[in-house]
């Protein structure tokens, strides 16, 4: 499922090299001074190129750059999963994988400082539900192995509000790309609520960590 309705796959050598192009310009000069003209003239092609690929212009850009940067969120904490032994390291690796990966991508970064107003409509308010509904399914794939289905999308999806709440709110006392506070933060708030945990695996509650 999409993050958005109407944002197509991005497939085929051009439309990436587009949508790079675009990633570039923003980090360097924002959403605001970046013309459809200056991505053209990165990527190396003509701007008939881009409105044919991504009907729109810059709106369509954005959707479908947002789109290819959640791709790329979800597969690097599909990584992580697939890579922990037990739960609790599944689940802490996951979102911190997937908030390093944002924390990384300069042109959003800069988005979240300057021009949040650009960003923030695509993961919030009637475009949260698909977005939380691609994490439940995630859940399911790659927590699947330590929970039944049901209790899998749940914790995809609690990993995936972990995520976008502190995206939203920068400057919590929960460092998300710290792997060892995201630890705390699952065994305090995560663990206890399933039937399957281990209290073994809970940790002691560090004293400046707080429910996402």
């Amino acid at each position: 499922m999409s993050v958005t309705s109407s944002a197509a796959p991005v497939t085929g050598d051009t439309a990436r090299r587009i949508l790079a192009a675009t990633a570039a310009c923003v980090a360097e000069q924002g959403l605001r001074a970046t013309s459809v003209e200056d991505i053209a003239e990165r990527a190396g092609c003509a701007r008939a190129t881009i409105y044919r690929l991504f009907p729109g212009g810059r709106t369509g850009l954005l959707t479908a750059a947002v789109e290819l940067q959640l791709d790329e969120v979800m597969a690097s904490a599909a990584r992580a999963a697939d890579a922990a032994d037990d739960l609790p390291d599944a689940v802490a690796g996951a979102v911190c994988a997937a908030a390093t990966t944002i924390s990384e991508h300069a042109a959003l970064q800069r988005l979240l400082r300057e021009e949040p107003g650009a960003i923030l409509p695509y993961i919030s308010f009637d475009r949260l539900e698909p977005l939380l509904a691609r994490a439940a399914a995630w859940g399911r794939e790659h927590l699947g192995r330590f929970l039944d289905d049901e209790q899998a999308e749940v914790v995809g999806e609690w990993g995936a509000r972990v995520v976008l709440v502190h995206l939203r709110a920068p400057g919590s006392p929960t460092d998300t790309t710290d792997l060892a506070a995201v630890r705390r933060l699952v065994g305090r708030y995560l663990l206890p609520g399933l039937s399957t945990a281990d209290p073994a695996a809970i940790d002691p509650p560090a004293t400046h960590a707080r429910p996402a």
